[in-house]
């Protein structure tokens, strides 16, 4: 009896850990994909021409197929082209929570959003136009295991140079 119980509380310990490990990992990989998409977001580059661009197809292309599906990819980048202009020069993001998920009972997004594995990010950002900016980034592993952005939402105050 001692003998069963020592091995099914090993295998159960065993497990725990394992699935710890496994979610930590997710994240990670889930974190890589954010903060690629982010730099796409925020950081602008000089061409061969000497003009400075952004790189806002590239985070288009890393976007969900669902969302991919309900935006066109012009509308989608002159968007997000409108939006930064709006929140102004990009000053800084830091990481203030991250979560995994495989489903989403309990919450707003249930029944909405099929099992599987997310990534839930929360940041505070700092823009030159806006005041208590916050920002959550929610991925999700596609058919490839691939990280992919599901949605994007941000919350702030108008500092004194936002442009609507």
């Amino acid at each position: 009896m001692k003998k069963i119980f020592i091995i099914l509380f090993t295998l159960l310990f065993t497990n725990t850990i394992q699935s710890q490990i496994s979610t930590e990992h997710q994240l990670k990989q889930a974190n890589k994909a954010a903060v690629t998409w982010f730099n796409n977001l925020n950081i602008q580059y000089t061409n061969s021409k000497g003009e400075t661009c952004n790189n806002y197809p590239q985070a288009y292309s890393d976007l969900s197929y669902e969302i991919k599906n309900r935006f066109d990819s012009l509308d989608w980048v002159l968007g997000v082209e409108q939006m930064m202009i709006s929140f102004g020069d990009f000053a800084g993001r830091k990481e203030v929570s991250r979560q995994f998920r495989s489903n989403w009972e309990g919450t707003d997004f249930a029944g909405r959003l099929p099992d599987g594995y997310y990534a839930i990010f929360q940041y505070e950002s700092k823009y030159k136009n806006t005041i208590n900016h916050s920002e959550q980034l929610i991925l999700h592993q596609d058919h490839r295991s691939k990280w992919r952005i599901l949605d994007f939402s941000y919350d702030f105050s108008e500092g004194t140079d936002f442009k609507d």
